[in-house]
């Protein structure tokens, strides 16, 4: 059986995220992609990257397509598209 946002056409690769992590998406001034993932729990969150390959803004590390990322409880992570 279909969900009903998926036959509305408003699923995506956001949907697919743990329930208890958010993302927000927004450009820089340099006109590159930004995302923003957010734990809301107190328990680690792991998820599949699904965006194109990038920098952790906080950490310097390279996150590339389908990379794990881990999130500790409360944490965040701000990923710039390359």
């Amino acid at each position: 059986m279909f969900d009903v946002l998926t036959l509305a056409g408003l699923t995506g690769r956001d949907q697919e995220l743990p329930p208890d992590v958010r993302v927000k998406h927004g450009v820089n001034r340099d006109g590159r992609t930004i995302h923003y993932y957010l734990n809301y729990s107190s328990n680690p969150q792991s998820f599949a990257y699904p965006y194109l390959a990038g920098s952790d803004l906080l950490s310097q590390a390279p996150i590339a397509p389908s990379q794990r990322v881990t999130l500790k409880p409360w944490d965040l992570v701000i990923i710039e598209e390359k």
